[in-house]
């Protein structure tokens, strides 16, 4: 379950980290992580233990607990043609 967890909690950071960072997809394609590794050291890594659970944390910083959907949505736009999952 942990690395279910860690997929889920990336899926959305990159959700709220494209919020933030201008043109996000392209910079990742173009191999330019500065302004990602930037965001995630503000929202996450600075904090180390700071907070009790990994809900506190992202509710903090973020604004919401641990969110299911936006992996869902990951995995939809991943795999749902593929299978024709609709």
């Amino acid at each position: 379950p942990t690395y279910l967890l860690g997929a889920m909690m990336a899926a959305q950071l990159y959700h709220y980290c494209g919020l933030d960072v201008p043109d996000l997809e392209e910079k990742i394609v173009k191999g330019e992580f500065g302004d990602v590794k930037e965001w995630l050291k503000k929202k996450v890594h600075v904090h180390g233990r700071r907070y009790g659970s990994l809900d506190e944390l992202l509710e903090r910083e973020i604004g919401e607990k641990l969110n299911p959907d936006y992996f869902i949505r990951y995995l939809e736009g991943k795999y749902g043609e593929l299978y024709q999952v609709d």
